[in-house]
């Protein structure tokens, strides 16, 4: 069975931890432990079992359309809320029963944050 595990991600040299921040902090990863084989990886999980690894890349471009889409269901409106306090740009609309923010993490990756429509 074909099942996904983890995308890794670019980041410019010395970018590693503002991105470790953004995934542990606001979108609530945790950290792993990388294999020894990988001293210098960033490696993290979500609740989903999910990954997300980290490269440092000197010449990291973000990509102008590629993104990654995580959903949060009922989480969204908290991260939302958290993202406005801080104020963190993002962007965000509507589509029947689902809502999506879109931003950029620090690296200047584009995320697709998917939840459900708040009915407050």
């Amino acid at each position: 069975m074909l099942r996904f595990h983890h995308v890794n991600l670019g980041v410019p040299e010395g970018g590693a931890e503002a991105e470790a921040q953004f995934l542990v902090d606001l979108l609530g990863y945790r950290r792993l432990d990388p294999p020894a084989e990988f001293p210098s990886a960033r490696w993290f999980e979500g609740d989903d079992g999910k990954q997300i690894h980290l490269s440092e890349d000197p010449e990291h471009r973000p990509a102008a359309r590629a993104h990654v889409a995580v959903e949060l269901g009922d989480g969204l409106a908290d991260l939302e809320q958290r993202l406005e306090k801080i104020g963190y740009p993002f962007t965000a609309r509507d589509t029947m029963d689902l809502r999506v923010v879109f931003c950029q993490d620090p690296a200047g990756n584009r995320w697709e944050l998917r939840g459900t429509v708040s009915r407050n």
